[in-house]
């Protein structure tokens, strides 16, 4: 089975760096560090038969499994090559521990010192590899390892796949809580699930590796930050994949459970399912501490619930422009302030409310309708168009009542941006209807200079203001300029 959460595109404003960061760290440890590893037990092995501790601790080892009640281990693997029976024998702490403490090769034998050098020699080379370094091992409590285990990998596959889940889930969870808490949650979270693998696993022989756990810590604090609302999921059990939207929560008891159904049903696999299964149980358990104490990035959390209202009401949108071009003036009203009630800032919804008032014919409501647009912020040439646009239309509706010093700040806006042709309509409605009121005459003069010298606009320019503002002073400078 396969969950993958799809529901975040990634950007520049997102990008998980902590993520970025453990995944690259995970890559360098496993194709630099643990890169020799093959090699170094190519050479300890060589060592080991060289040194003839093969004919030495191969039978003890038989001998000590059937005395530990496990005959029919030791009958099969006698059977295995020799490779593998030292991984098999270097594996089993117990026995390696009853080694080194001389209740295997006992002192007395006439061949203990020499078997004590070579053993010493083949440790040394053994402890070479990297991996044997720092993988967990299930009979010992050892702080470095239980750190070390989670940036080690068995194969470029095992690597590949805990990636791709780091790199789906790091966004996510990143994102949540921000770099350091995630960080704190990502170690946290594997030494958790190292713990559990522990006290499932405690006296077994073997070893763990992986970045599995702390990954499975993500799983639990993806389902717990996310709560009741419902994302987006990819899934694939057998032959059966799709995509679906469910509440985040309802994953963990999921993915928990396949990891505990693996645990008891799949012990063959060799996979660590307990320590799966513990990981997503302690993320979970950090990620509701990180909510209860309001650590978390509701904005970040939020957002696809906003993206999903935005294409909503894009859609809604869309089917007021219809009825808008049907007439079905009040139906459209009503979709539109829905939609500027729940996102509020849309120009476009502004301007078409300010429509279904013309069409309306109520000149308070025009009048409303039309300081909103006003009051929208023109930082584009498109919003300068759509927004000159309706100064020109309320001016037809409503000359009167036009608000001078939001019109001299339009204009203000146009020349700042090189709309001139808007600012030109603007400044001829205000010299046409207010030509008296503070600014506009210095307006225009300021929209003159805008004119190359000797141009045939600058010089109709100059001839307005002689002919609307004759009594202003900017008129005595106009015909200045006109004369020189």
């Amino acid at each position: 089975m396969l969950i993958v959460p799809l529901h975040r595109s990634l950007n520049r404003a997102n990008f998980p760096l902590m993520t970025a960061a453990l995944i690259l760290i995970n890559c360098l440890v496993f194709l630099s560090l643990q890169a020799d590893d093959a090699s170094v037990f190519e050479r300890a092995f060589e060592n080991y038969r060289a040194s003839g501790l093969d004919r030495i601790e191969f039978p003890a080892f038989f001998d000590w499994l059937e005395a530990h009640e496990q005959n029919d281990l030791s009958q099969a693997i006698r059977t295995m090559p020799a490779e593998f029976n030292l991984r098999f024998l270097q594996g089993n702490t117990e026995f390696i521990d009853a080694l080194e403490a001389g209740e295997i090769i006992a002192p007395t034998r006439d061949d203990y010192a020499q078997w004590r050098r070579q053993r010493d020699e083949f440790d040394r080379l053994w402890q070479e590899s990297y991996t044997e370094r720092f993988k967990l091992r299930f009979s010992h409590i050892e702080p470095v390892r239980m750190f070390g285990a989670m940036f080690l990998h068995g194969s470029f596959g095992h690597l590949v796949g805990n990636m791709i889940f780091l790199a789906v889930l790091g966004l996510l969870v990143e994102g949540a809580l921000g770099p350091w808490l995630f960080l704190a949650l990502y170690l946290t979270g594997g030494l958790g699930a190292q713990l559990v693998s522990l006290a499932v696993r405690w006296g077994e022989h073997g070893s763990g590796l992986g970045a599995s756990g702390a990954i499975a810590g993500l799983i639990g604090a993806y389902c717990v930050l996310w709560g009741l609302r419902k994302v987006r999921v990819f899934y694939w059990f057998f032959v059966v994949f799709d995509y679906v939207r469910v509440p985040a929560i309802a994953l963990l008891p999921v993915w928990a459970g396949w990891e505990i159904f693996n645990f008891f049903g799949n012990r063959q696999a060799h996979i660590l399912f307990d320590a799966h299964a513990g990981g997503m149980v302690c993320g979970a358990l950090l990620a509701l501490g990180a909510r209860r104490l309001g650590w978390e990035r509701e904005e970040f959390l939020a957002e696809d619930e906003r993206v999903e209202q935005r294409e909503h009401n894009q859609s809604r949108f869309e089917l007021a422009m219809q009825c808008l071009g049907r007439l079905e003036v009040v139906r459209a009203r009503g979709l539109l302030e829905e939609i500027d009630a729940q996102e509020p800032g849309r120009l476009d919804v502004a301007i078409a409310l300010y429509r279904c008032a013309r069409y309306r014919g109520d000149a308070g409501a025009v009048e409303r309708a039309a300081k909103k647009v006003f009051s929208f912020d023109t930082n584009t040439r498109e919003a300068i168009g759509d927004i000159g646009a309706i100064w020109i239309d309320y001016a037809r509706a409503n000359a009167p009542g036009l608000p001078v010093d939001r019109a001299l700040r339009f204009v203000q806006s146009c020349m700042r941006l090189g709309a001139d042709d808007s600012a030109d309509a603007v400044l001829r409605i205000l010299a046409a209807h207010t030509p008296s009121a503070a600014g506009v005459d210095a307006a225009w003069f300021v929209f003159v200079l805008r004119a190359a010298e000797g141009t045939a606009s600058r010089r109709a320019r100059l001839e307005f203001i002689l002919r609307h503002f004759p009594q202003s002073g900017y008129a005595a400078k106009a015909r200045f300029l006109l004369q020189n």
